[in-house]
């Protein structure tokens, strides 16, 4: 019933609306079929939904948001972690440009085969995130992430030569 014409939604749709993209993009970086990402996604919002009461809005939403992902991420890989995952192409969201689509299903296997905390930190690094927001998500330094970076980036150097 809206009385004075504002938006009367509530906080967690707005904050769940602002912020769907993050949820997203760790979603697609932790799935490779659209139906785990949908199951991940819907655990994630539940989580979320969970946490909610928790929530302190003095801090930056994003991080809240980035972090009860990632966990709820890591959780869902290491439950599922027995079945074996295949990589079809059509699931993937990229354009349809081909030679584009083999380079990013290769980094995405290259990736794959890293311990599942440096896949979450260059997944965070690949999503755009600077490393003092990175360093602040996973409760580090931000010299400790810019080397684990780098080593990151030089062991996907070496596995790529393999």
């Amino acid at each position: 019933m809206k009385t004075d014409g504002k938006n009367d939604e509530h906080p967690f749709v707005e904050l769940i609306e602002r912020h769907g993209a993050a949820i997203g993009s760790i979603c697609r970086s932790f799935c490779s079929s659209v139906e785990d990402r949908e199951d991940l996604r819907q655990e994630v919002l539940l989580n979320l939904w969970r946490g909610w009461k928790r929530y302190r809005p003095e801090h930056k939403a994003i991080t809240w948001v980035y972090r009860v992902a990632l966990n709820t991420a890591i959780s869902w890989r290491l439950r599922r972690k027995r079945q074996v995952e295949t990589l079809p192409l059509v699931d993937f969201d990229l354009p349809d440009d081909t030679d584009l689509q083999e380079q990013s299903a290769h980094l995405k296997a290259l990736i794959a085969q890293l311990p599942m905390g440096d896949q979450r930190l260059i997944g965070l690094y690949l999503d755009g995130f600077d490393s003092n927001e990175i360093a602040r998500l996973l409760g580090s330094s931000r010299t400790n992430v810019t080397t684990r970076i780098w080593r990151i980036k030089e062991k996907l150097k070496q596995l790529n030569e393999i």
